[in-house]
């Protein structure tokens, strides 16, 4: 295999493994933005300081699989506690409110954060496989394969509890219309903590999945969490959990490609350029779909 396939193919590899990191902390993302269609500003900081959490039981010799689960579930009430207490009391209130709290949660967030593991990058342990294999001169390492498929079974896995139990159905009737789902029955005050919850939950799985790979961690992966899980979910199109996913990949390879072909300065440019084209010729994102307002 020529060397220019050959650097094709691993750009390609690592712009799939970058996207899927994306994808999942944009899944989180979309869950809530989905719900209320609001920008959650703090989404970022709770899923960095979910990771952070993680890393304090990693370090602490807790087995990997139950450091990353636990991390999970405290980061999931906390997101329920900040629905409680933050977007809750300014449910009905005008846009610009929520954002507002959000800012405020984000900030208290990173505060903490700062507070407790200090504002300087981390070394994060990189758990993921470090092996190869070789595929006619082409190298594909096996911690590239293991992100994309955790990514994949998150997606499905998720997709599967919206679409086919009780919760996720409930879910889907306060996104089509909250008053309608509320005069139903459908209890709100429930319903909706346990979506930010969730939403928490997969996005620090998705930073523990980067944090992991690169074997960093810090503070300012916040503000980039809360950016690259807007972009990702708008060009997939808001409340499609498979959108999300696929708008991941795209901001991801194309990140990749522009560092690779062009330079580490347009590497952020093309990404957003990407998807200004995309949301040029269909608004609600590549599976999106237009919400039409019945009178």
């Amino acid at each position: 295999m020529n060397t220019e396939l050959n650097y094709f193919l691993q750009t390609t590899s690592n712009g799939i493994s970058l996207g899927s990191m994306y994808s999942m902390i944009a899944v989180g993302y979309s869950m809530v933005y989905s719900l209320l269609y609001q920008v959650n500003f703090a989404h970022g900081d709770l899923y960095v300081f979910g990771t952070f959490i993680a890393f304090s039981f990693i370090s602490m010799a807790l087995p990997l699989p139950v450091a990353i689960l636990a991390a999970g579930l405290l980061t999931a009430l906390i997101g329920m506690t900040i629905e409680r207490t933050v977007y809750r009391p300014v449910r009905y209130a005008n846009r610009i409110v929520p954002m507002i709290s959000a800012l405020g949660a984000a900030l208290v967030l990173r505060t903490a954060a700062q507070i407790i593991w200090g504002p300087e990058a981390i070394a994060f342990p990189q758990f993921l496989p470090g092996g190869s294999f070789n595929l006619g001169g082409f190298t594909l390492f096996h911690k590239n394969i293991i992100v994309l498929l955790f990514a994949t079974a998150l997606v499905v896995g998720l997709t599967w509890i919206m679409n086919h139990t009780k919760f996720g159905r409930a879910t889907q009737c306060i996104v089509e219309n909250m008053e309608a789902a509320q005069l139903m029955g459908i209890p709100l005050n429930k319903i909706i903590p346990l979506v930010y919850g969730l939403g928490g939950f997969f996005g620090v799985i998705g930073g523990i999945m980067y944090s992991g790979y690169y074997g960093v961690i810090s503070i300012d992966m916040g503000i980039w969490g809360t950016v690259k899980a807007w972009a990702a979910a708008m060009l997939g199109g808001v409340g499609n959990f498979y959108g999300a996913f696929l708008g991941g990949l795209i901001l991801g390879v194309s990140e990749t490609f522009a560092g690779a072909y062009i330079s580490s300065a347009a590497k952020e440019a093309l990404g957003y350029i990407v998807i200004v084209l995309v949301l040029v010729f269909r608004p609600n994102g590549l599976l999106g779909k237009k919400k039409v307002v019945k009178v």
